[in-house]
């Protein structure tokens, strides 16, 4: 593509913002009159001949006006958005509704998704933070009777897994809680593969109870975690949708199914930055209209997670680059928090 000149960027961007506003194709009277473009309506029209021969407008077919293409909002995202962030007041209430949940990151995740969704109308989908293997931060042993006991496993990820465990024997719980003080010097900061390697205990009660966290372990890394969908209201109420039904059917259909990994495209996702993937840059084909703007959180060698807003390539970049940024980083300062 040629060098885009000045003159024509500044009509691009005029094209883009106001048609993210408005849902309608853009004029040359319109940029002319309502902002003050200086040249005249002919002048403006030629300049939007030239951006839509170098593929970055398009003319629909029943209007005079034109709307960006993939390739100008890909342009406008790259070359002329410049830098999005959230305004401080913002950033200081959405901050403050996070220290007042309960510190737990699938609340956190949820909060994240709805927070999401309601500032810019659109899909969220939030992602808690998971391990590529559960680490254990330590367990308590609670006497239910004098043959059973409750295992409360304590995760890394601020998550607690329970399960019942019978005894060999009678325990009072002053004796269960020695042995879980005993099982928390093999047990404490270790997954379940490297438990599998040092699961011998001469007490059978603990062999026992080694076995069953090994079990449980590998369970809970095996269940799929659940992203977090929010607004689903406001995508289905954008212009694009309101009598595309199919359109909005497909993407619906891929959250319904939970077929989150081909909404998000994790293969995208750079280490501490945003990234923007628009219209048919999608690899899923149901998403070719839509634009997804995602940022890991985390860690991404050992524990993390993503936010991901979904919407018709119609979208407001600024913000929703901020939005998603701002949260994935707040996000990971409260895991952080939680890791100490």
């Amino acid at each position: 593509m040629a060098a885009v000149t000045d003159r024509r960027a500044g009509i691009l961007q005029i094209i883009v913002r106001e048609y993210v506003e408005t849902a309608a194709p853009v004029g040359s009277r319109t940029i002319h009159d309502k902002y003050g473009v200086p040249a005249s309506p002919a002048t403006i029209r030629h300049e939007m001949q030239a951006l839509e021969e170098e593929g970055l407008l398009e003319q629909p077919h029943t209007s005079a006006g034109r709307v960006p293409s993939d390739l100008g909002y890909r342009y406008f995202v790259e070359s002329l958005m410049g830098q999005a962030d959230l305004p401080v007041d913002e950033q200081a209430t959405i901050r403050h509704q996070f220290f007042q949940a309960a510190p737990e990151l699938d609340e956190w995740a949820d909060l994240a998704a709805g927070l999401l969704a309601r500032s810019l109308g659109l899909l969220a989908l939030v992602s808690p933070p998971r391990s590529r293997e559960l680490r254990v931060k330590h367990l308590e042993l609670i006497s239910l009777n004098d043959l059973l006991a409750l295992l409360v496993v304590v995760l890394r990820e601020a998550r607690v897994l329970k399960q019942l465990v019978p005894l060999d024997g009678a325990f009072a719980q002053a004796d269960l809680s020695l042995m879980a003080a005993r099982l928390n010097e093999r047990v404490s900061g270790r997954t379940a593969s490297e438990l599998r390697l040092a699961t011998d205990a001469e007490d059978a009660n603990e062999q026992r109870m080694l076995e069953t966290l090994t079990g449980i372990l590998r369970e809970e890394s095996a269940r799929e975690a659940a992203v977090r969908v929010e607004g689903v209201a406001g995508m289905l109420g954008q212009p694009e949708y309101r009598e595309d039904h199919t359109s909005a059917l497909d993407i619906m259909n891929l959250v319904d199914q939970r077929a989150t990994e081909r909404v998000v495209p994790m293969g995208s996702l750079e280490r501490g930055g945003v990234s923007v993937v628009i219209g048919d840059e999608n690899p899923a084909f149901e998403l070719q209209h839509c634009s997804v703007v995602v940022a890991p959180y985390g860690d991404q060698a050992d524990m993390s997670g993503y936010v991901a807003l979904v919407g018709p390539t119609r979208m407001h970049y600024g913000r929703g680059v901020a939005t998603v940024r701002y949260l994935s980083s707040l996000l990971e300062e409260m895991m952080e928090r939680v890791y100490g």
